[in-house]
């Protein structure tokens, strides 16, 4: 299918409900300043040249085309984004792309149809246009002051008792695939998803087995490469358990496997837990890709850094995750996170520590972080100060 193919069909779709009656469902969105300052490069804290700002808010809601609750729904969101003059005092780059330069830039995050085109006869969702998604290799990210989304075309199934089936291709995507860098390449520029003729992605999600919650993902990127993904994790008594299996055979003949583990558990507002990935060595389109997310920048593995989300998944690359968590009612939420991962040939290896601070007033949250990155190909260490707001209407 052709990326022209999803535009006529979406606007041949709006054109057809456009006379219909349309009722608000919902509406909201949200408002955010993110801050952040480090000394990398010898630079000083809180200097402008070491510092990147954003100001973004987003807005979206649903809408019922037609007379019943069951019709079809409408989706729709934008986003902005602004610097609003930081430029000029405060910082010296951004957290997210802006149309040129620092300008301010707003784009069409979410626009889609969400229906059953088999009502009566199937369980299944249609969704045609502008998303979010969350499958473990083309997901949208959450850690940015704005979120990465995709033009697709997905079907879920819940015909079968508690399984989930999923079928869908993915168009576009406005993020950069495979960038390890902190400021993500995310902005208003929806583009080719890896190849012009977009993927295709299946997968299954179920909860058959009591207390397990198992899925199995196969991806297809024409030309590119093909991705197989199976996960497992499971919860009992505060103590829980995961594991990840990842296989990415590459178009030019190259392959290479991901495994991850996870061990955690909870008791009275404490979070403990431990994880351990490791990549196989890989060359041509595999090392190029490796196990990062198609239409972004995070790896789906467990070992995943708070700060440095990528470089966990690269080829050829072991890492460990420690994270601690506590929440103390009414006061603050914290967490302590370490994060190690080591390029086996070259024996580059970069540690990553993170303190974090949370709390929610009323609608608005607030999220204090101190993260130390020390990479061994570089002299010294970088220590990076942010703040989050994010105000929820």
């Amino acid at each position: 299918m052709k990326k022209i193919s999803l535009s006529l069909a979406a606007i041949a779709m709006i054109a057809t409900v456009a006379q219909a009656e349309i009722k608000s469902e919902s509406f909201g969105g949200s408002a955010s300043l993110f801050y952040g300052t480090n000394d990398a490069s010898n630079g000083d804290l809180f200097n402008k040249g070491t510092s990147y700002g954003n100001v973004a808010v987003q807005l979206g809601g649903t809408a019922l085309v037609g007379s019943c609750d069951t019709c079809v729904k409408l989706n729709y969101g934008i986003t902005g984004v602004s610097t609003m003059g930081l430029e000029n005092t405060l910082v010296g780059s951004t957290w997210v792309n802006h149309t040129n330069g620092l300008n301010d830039g707003v784009w069409i995050d979410t626009l889609n149809l969400t229906f059953n085109p088999l009502d009566g006869i199937s369980n299944t969702t249609l969704v045609v246009g502008r998303q979010a998604l969350a499958t473990p290799m083309v997901f949208t990210e959450t850690w940015n002051i704005a979120k990465n989304t995709y033009d697709a075309v997905v079907a879920v199934n819940n015909d079968i008792e508690n399984t989930t089936l999923v079928a869908g291709w993915i168009g576009r995507s406005n993020i950069a695939g495979g960038s390890t860098v902190n400021v993500a390449n995310i902005g208003d520029g929806f583009s080719n998803f890896l190849t012009p003729e977009g993927a295709y992605a299946v997968g299954a999600v179920t909860t058959l087995i009591p207390t397990v919650t198992a899925q199995g993902w196969y991806y297809i990127a024409p030309s590119t490469a093909t991705v197989g993904w199976l996960q497992a994790e499971t919860e009992y008594a505060g103590f829980s358990l995961g594991g990840q299996y990842g296989l990415l055979d590459g178009a030019d003949n190259s392959d290479g496997n991901a495994i991850g583990v996870k061990v955690g558990y909870n008791y009275e507002g404490v979070g403990l837990s431990a994880a351990y990935s490791t990549v196989d060595a890989m060359t041509g389109t595999s090392a190029a890709l490796g196990f990062v997310n198609l239409g972004g920048a995070q790896t789906p593995l467990y070992t995943a850094g708070w700060w440095n989300v990528g470089g966990q998944g690269a080829q050829d690359t072991d890492a460990f995750n420690l994270t601690a968590t506590y929440g103390i009612d009414g006061i603050a939420d914290l967490g302590l996170f370490f994060t190690n991962w080591e390029e086996q040939a070259s024996g580059n290896a970069v540690n990553e520590i993170a303190v974090t601070a949370g709390k929610s007033i009323d609608n608005l949250d607030i999220t204090l972080a101190y993260v130390n990155t020390d990479d061994d190909s570089i002299a010294d260490a970088q220590n990076d100060i942010q703040a989050y707001f994010t105000y929820n209407f």
